[in-house]
């Protein structure tokens, strides 16, 4: 069983990661110029499938022409896994669900169900797209939606949008209020460290920091801390859920997804705030 991987050169270290541990033969982008990496890179789609024959090809990053080459190789009989939504996209595939595998939302989820937390009234979530231009951003604020509705076991039927950019620096900005009324801020920052989450229940508060050791529950009967031990990246997780039990993740992001990239533009464009029906 061989993978081929597509990845920005900005993913690195998190391919090095799953090459470690997984039968990647092979790194595709479609950039000029070859990264750092010690895998055979491929800057054209049909020669790595032609060089390694894999069985999944796993898509960590968008780009303009993602859709095309989901198509060349689901023709070729290679099945796809995808970070995120694809734009475009013209058939069914396996896409997101990547938090899924993170110990991070594993940990929030088994406070957010401690009875001691009750009802959530208010979640925020800031993370750090991992590369520069709209496409990651998009892909970042699908997953915290994701995350987000993960969460709380719910997912709003409309959003509010903001959008500002510098250069291929995007920040973006959500809002929306879920069924149960609990309020969701999301946020996306170009500074790819960034992690943060603030949870508030009516019985106590969960909250985790990129600086912090740890997630935290807070309440009446004291703060109880959840070490954060090295742990390996959620990929590595949701790749392996995918070639072992062979499941399409599903991720609150196929129309969504696209309407979430719609309003995204139309925010940049007239630099107000939009609101999308998800």
């Amino acid at each position: 069983m061989t993978i081929a991987l597509s990845a920005h050169p900005a993913l690195n270290p998190l391919v090095g990661q799953l090459a470690d541990a997984l039968p990647i033969k092979g790194l595709y982008y479609p950039a000029s110029r070859k990264p750092n990496t010690d895998l055979p890179f491929f800057s054209d789609l049909p020669a790595i499938l032609q060089a390694t024959s894999p069985r999944v090809c796993a898509f960590l990053s968008p780009y303009a022409d993602l859709h095309n080459d989901v198509r060349t190789c689901l023709q070729s009989g290679v099945a796809v896994l995808c970070a995120g939504p694809v734009p475009k996209a013209d058939q069914p595939i396996a896409t997101g669900g990547i938090h899924r595998g993170s110990p991070l939302f594993a940990k929030a989820l088994q406070q957010r169900r401690n009875p001691s937390f009750a009802e959530p009234v208010y979640l925020r979530l800031v993370a750090g797209a991992q590369e520069p231009g709209l496409l990651p951003a998009w892909w970042a604020i699908c997953r915290q939606l994701a995350f987000a509705s993960d969460l709380l076991g719910e997912t709003p039927s409309q959003v509010h949008l903001c959008a500002n950019r510098h250069g291929r620096a995007y920040q973006v900005a959500l809002t929306a209020t879920a069924p149960s009324s609990a309020s969701i801020q999301l946020v996306v920052a170009p500074q790819p460290a960034i992690a943060e989450l603030t949870l508030l229940g009516r019985g106590g508060v969960i909250s985790s920091s990129a600086v912090h050791s740890g997630i935290a529950l807070a309440s009446a009967k004291g703060t109880h801390v959840v070490p954060d031990m090295t742990t390996p990246p959620a990929e590595l997780a949701w790749l392996r859920d995918f070639l072992e039990k062979e499941n399409a993740p599903s991720e609150h992001s196929g129309d969504d997804g696209q309407a979430l990239l719609s309003g995204l533009r139309r925010a940049l464009r007239t630099r107000q705030p939009v609101l999308v029906n998800l």
